[in-house]
């Protein structure tokens, strides 16, 4: 023998209607808003965890990048450069005498720069999230300058991976502000 019973589950007030006939039977409507309101409550669970995690990270990184940078000497002539950059203490000043070298730009790229016979340099730009530092480095080039570039691709990529953390924890904010807002508005209209 089947049973003729529906059962409905409001989410909001947490009240089961197992009968026959319920005179407090949800409508279509009630549950839906009930659903929202429970998929926003996880998503604003879910942002507050992320920008949590985006803080851990970035406090790591921030420690991370300042000790590295340690190693290396910042160079930035304002008169025609925009951004600085960190280049190994080697490096530093007069680039005549090199043929190719590493750097970070300020803001986290690394370059490999080469310089030509008739002194005109070259910049690439590694995707140091990607590929290895060696991936880009030209051929024959010393281990001495492998292992500069292995200390600015660590720099680089640690200067990317806090912005990334930066970037996330933006996000993870304005989607906290989100349904935070949604959700303030929503219970305005309940009273």
């Amino acid at each position: 023998m089947k049973a003729s019973f529906v059962v409905f589950v409001s989410l909001l007030p947490m009240t089961v209607c197992v009968l026959e006939s319920c005179s407090n039977e949800p409508s279509k409507v009630d549950v839906r808003k009930a659903e929202i309101r429970a998929h926003d409550s996880i998503e604003i669970i879910d942002a507050r965890k992320a920008k949590s995690v985006a803080d851990s990270i970035i406090a790591f990184k921030e420690f991370e990048v300042e000790d590295l940078k340690k190693e290396f000497v910042f160079e930035k002539k304002p008169e025609y450069q925009t951004l600085g950059y960190y280049v190994l203490p080697g490096y530093a000043g007069d680039k005549s005498k090199y043929d190719f070298f590493p750097e970070v730009e300020e803001q986290g790229k690394l370059l490999y720069v080469s310089i030509d016979k008739k002194r005109n340099y070259t910049f690439k730009e590694v995707d140091v999230m990607n590929v290895g530092y060696e991936d880009n480095l030209p051929k024959g080039v010393s281990s001495k300058v492998k292992e500069d570039a292995a200390k600015c691709y660590l720099l680089a990529k640690t200067m990317q991976e806090l912005a990334a953390a930066k970037d996330a924890k933006e996000k993870a904010e304005r989607k906290v502000k989100f349904y935070e807002k949604k959700m303030e508005i929503a219970a305005e209209k309940l009273k």
